[in-house]
């Protein structure tokens, strides 16, 4: 019998309600867990390895695509990381950053994205 996903149990109080989710960087055998994850909590999937194997240049058409940005600094170029960085300090996109490539600290990210934006609308 096959255990069930470890991420199926990360508890996640967001509803994402179908925004565009870019995951830019992370783990490959990991792709699949984070695109369970971010559907499971009803948003859209994009990814983009970071300039390890991607090409650089979908990098941008990734960014401009997303309603957040979930980067993860340890698994991607120094180059897309400025990139990144950039666009969403230029166009205000929302970013978070997030040091382990694991499925429990995308959950953490997703979760302080949500949580930053409920103390937006509150204000």
């Amino acid at each position: 019998e096959l255990a069930a996903p470890r991420h199926r149990t990360i508890p996640i109080t967001l509803q994402l309600q179908q925004r565009n989710v870019l995951c830019v960087g992370g783990r490959s055998g990991n792709v699949s867990s984070y695109r369970d994850l971010i559907e499971r909590v009803g948003g859209r999937f994009i990814h983009h390895d970071g300039g390890m194997e991607d090409n650089s240049s979908l990098l941008e058409s990734s960014l401009a695509a997303a309603d957040l940005v979930i980067c993860q600094t340890g698994c991607i170029s120094h180059s897309a990381y400025w990139r990144v960085k950039e666009f969403c300090k230029r166009t205000g996109k929302r970013c978070v950053f997030v040091e382990n490539p694991s499925v429990s600290s995308l959950a953490r990210g997703l979760q302080q994205a949500s949580e930053e934006e409920t103390l937006k609308s509150d204000c």
